[in-house]
């Protein structure tokens, strides 16, 4: 083998692994990697001999995780956009900055946001946005993490700040259809890229056409592509919904009717559906993808996750953008995600710490249609492998008998920063807390210059927009 990670508490999410099913937890366990693949799983004293042996004494080693929505440009507005009400966020607070943003710009957030997902443990970040192209080239193949590249498309100017939310967007058929050849080729590109999986973004409903949403899945249907969309995200949406095809008309009535609910379709969001919808998008194996921090920073409501996997649908967890709630942690977003579950639920066992730990590992996989490849440390699948100090303030004492406290204290106590190792195809990232593939301090300062410029050149826009965070600061307080 190439190499192994030895001495470790490993925890497999593969109930077929370890002495405890479940979450297949190996005590003493070891991970051995060859070719990029996971070659080994079991005690440490059985496994084979390696080139390299990596001693995870004191550590558990676990899959990497898998963020499953992104759109990490935005990272270099972080705290751009918060404590607003929901119908002000996107066009009154967040879209003045946004706008002043250059190309290279948003290049440099998605590096930010990207190190700051590696760094707490991400083997897999779902990038949606236009260009999406451009993203895999500058930021994320030279880091060297597996991406899932998701071409945003829609058929509305970029100038929607001044549309009257309860009037019908103008729809451009021409730049959707443009749009929709851009991710064709993203499709092109990548097919042989074995860190790059390509997927169909239309926006939401309210911002393309049911002509084009319908090309699309007839184009997923003929090719097994999956399509990744925002579905019942907020107020907004929902009354354009109304504007458009009727009071009566929800997203996904709509959806339904025009027969574009299947396996093939990944929902985001979902809390503005009502049980009975979600029901529906459930029985039609339709996957969810829940946003804990962002949306309830920015809706004050707490993503359906629960609700959603009690009636036998897929779920995963995103960390969506930085602007509003904060980041790409994937460590704080799961403790977020079970922490707002219960109360959410009025219930302290709702989202158990490991199920919890399944919506960032392998039913995230199941979910982005990658689990045949990732999700679980399981013999045959990549070597993305993440392994994290249980010794660090936060986790420490983890205790084997009469049970492994290890895995609530990961999900509730750990800050991200816990992570000390991470592998990508069993090629190394982060080595001992420190970045391999790239100068983390340089990331960093280019982001705090450009952040400074782009905040000055949007002043006069965001003043002019009015938002409650303009008031915020006429009152002394931001």
């Amino acid at each position: 083998m190439d190499t192994r990670i030895t001495n470790a508490l490993v925890v497999t999410m593969d109930d077929a692994v370890g002495t405890s099913g479940g979450v297949g937890i190996v005590d003493d366990g070891a991970v051995g990697i060859k070719d990029g693949k996971i070659a080994y799983v079991g005690p440490t004293a059985d496994c084979p001999a390696a080139s390299e042996t990596i001693d995870a004494a004191g550590c558990m080693v676990l899959p990497g995780l898998l963020n499953a929505h992104t759109h990490m440009s935005q990272t270099l507005i972080r705290g751009a956009a918060q404590d607003v009400p929901e119908i002000e966020w996107m066009n009154a607070a967040l879209g003045p900055i946004a706008n002043a943003m250059t190309e290279s710009d948003r290049i440099a957030g998605a590096r930010l946001g990207a190190i700051e997902a590696i760094r707490t443990g991400a083997t897999t970040i779902c990038e949606y946005t236009k260009d999406v192209g451009q993203y895999v080239e500058s930021v994320y193949l030279p880091l060297g993490v597996r991406t899932v590249a998701t071409e945003m498309i829609n058929e509305i100017s970029a100038d929607r700040a001044t549309n009257d939310p309860d009037t019908p967007y103008p729809f451009d058929r021409a730049q959707g259809h443009k749009e929709l050849a851009q991710a064709e080729s993203v499709f092109e590109t990548y097919e042989e890229n074995p860190l790059v999986t390509p997927m169909y973004g239309p926006q939401a409903l309210d911002m393309v056409s049911i002509d084009l949403l319908t090309e699309i899945e007839q184009r997923s249907s003929e090719t097994g592509r999956r399509i990744h969309m925002h579905v019942a995200q907020g107020q907004r949406e929902a009354r354009q919904i109304a504007a458009r095809y009727g009071t009566n008309e929800t997203t996904v009535s709509v959806l339904e009717s025009h027969g574009l609910l299947s396996d093939r379709l990944i929902a985001t969001h979902l809390h503005g559906a009502t049980p009975d919808e979600r029901a529906v998008l459930a029985e039609q194996s339709v996957r969810m993808i829940g946003c804990p921090s962002s949306i309830v920073a920015i809706d004050g409501i707490v993503p359906p996750l629960v609700e959603y996997r009690s009636h036998g649908g897929i779920a995963a967890i995103g960390t969506d953008q930085a602007p509003g709630p904060g980041g790409h942690n994937m460590l704080r977003e799961l403790r977020t995600a079970a922490l707002c579950s219960k109360a959410a639920n009025t219930d302290p066992t709702a989202l158990p710490a490991w199920d919890a730990l399944k919506l960032v590992t392998i039913d995230a996989a199941r979910v982005l249609g990658l689990d045949d490849h990732v999700g679980s440390l399981t013999v045959g699948k990549q070597a993305d492998i993440i392994t994290v100090d249980l010794e660090s303030v936060g986790i420490a004492p983890t205790v084997s008998r009469p049970f492994h406290t290890a895995i609530p204290n990961l999900v509730y106590g750990a800050s991200g920063m816990d992570v000390r190792d991470v592998f990508v195809n069993g090629t190394a990232l982060l080595r001992d807390h420190e970045f391999v593939t790239i100068d983390s301090e340089k990331v960093i300062a280019d982001a705090i210059d450009r952040a400074t410029a782009v905040f000055d050149r949007a002043e006069d826009a965001w003043r002019a927009a009015d938002s409650s965070v303009v008031t915020a600061v006429t009152d002394g307080y931001l």
